[in-house]
């Protein structure tokens, strides 16, 4: 199976698409278009910088996150499923987004949700690759040989 993701860049960049997006503690069986502003977003309260909904009766309590630097979020789009597994799949983007509504079920969001921890390996990463000069490294070593002795 071969996945194609067309993307326009202009597509990308237009202020137009920015979407609002929910990322939801819940698993949705159904991808067609749902009225979230009328159905879901007007509904949300703030109480105590938490804000607050529900879904199917079970409340939510959630934050805005934004997307992390140098990264961009985009939401990408199947126009025709395939008849079977191993068919061409073709992906189109449908917008983007730079900050998105984050919810829990069953407590207010912290930075010990598994989301929270999974983006702070974006952070890590982009330290761990930061580039080093020689010069950094020969004072590194020069600072090492002097505690030593």
């Amino acid at each position: 199976m071969s996945i194609t993701i067309e993307i326009n860049s202009n597509q990308i960049n237009k202020e137009k698409q920015q979407l609002g997006m929910h990322f939801l503690p819940a698993k949705i069986k159904g991808d067609g278009e749902a009225n979230v502003e009328r159905y879901f977003t007007a509904y949300n309260r703030k109480e105590n910088g938490v804000l607050t909904n529900a879904l199917r009766g079970y409340p939510l309590q959630g934050e805005m996150k934004k997307v992390p630097k140098n990264f961009k979020a985009i939401v990408l789009q199947e126009t025709r499923k395939p008849l079977d597994e191993e068919a061409e799949r073709i992906l189109r983007v449908k917008g983007t987004f730079e900050e998105f509504t984050y919810w829990n079920y069953d407590k207010i969001p912290s930075a010990s949700d598994g989301y929270s921890q999974a983006l702070q390996i974006v952070d890590i990463a982009d330290v761990l690759s930061e580039t080093i000069s020689e010069e950094d490294v020969l004072k590194e070593l020069k600072g090492q040989q002097k505690s030593e002795k």
